[in-house]
């Protein structure tokens, strides 16, 4: 299985450095498993470039901090393509728009996940939270079970 990671976020300020923590090591245990071929890719944010590298991509997942306080501390979903941006900028560009624009190109995924990890603090800091750590390794843990009945 062809499967691309998108981890985004900002390692220096604390929590919203999850996706980027996150993503590796769903990167790490993907290609622990022989039938995968893995591309990681680490960003500040997402950019439209990185719609060329949805082609023949079989599973797509997009992993990322989040304000918003999830029940579990994370949370996984199917990710849909939209052509919604909330804001003017750049910056405002989330999975959904990226898998718009790579239907556009004809480089859409067959299957696309958003994995979120709650966060605490997006102070100045180069280490996420304790609260985040925990949500981390949860979230880790649900992937994995969720991959392995997939």
């Amino acid at each position: 299985m062809k499967v691309w990671i998108a981890g985004f976020g900002n390692i220096d300020r604390q929590d919203d450095g999850a996706g980027i923590i996150l993503a590796s090591r769903i990167a790490e245990w993907l290609q622990g498993k022989h039938e995968n071929d893995v591309k990681l890719s680490l960003e500040h944010q997402l950019l439209p470039e990185l719609a060329e590298e949805l082609n023949n991509v079989d599973l797509a997942i997009f992993v990322d901090a989040d304000m918003r306080q999830h029940e579990n501390g994370w949370n996984i979903a199917e990710a849909d393509p939209s052509p919604r941006i909330d804001g003017l900028n750049i910056h405002s560009m989330g999975p959904a728009w990226l898998l718009h624009l790579a239907r556009q190109l004809g480089t859409t995924p067959k299957r696309a996940l958003t994995l979120s990890v709650s966060g605490s603090s997006f102070d100045f800091s180069d280490r996420v939270t304790s609260e985040c750590e925990a949500r981390i390794n949860a979230a880790e843990k649900a992937f994995q079970e969720w991959y392995e009945k997939e």
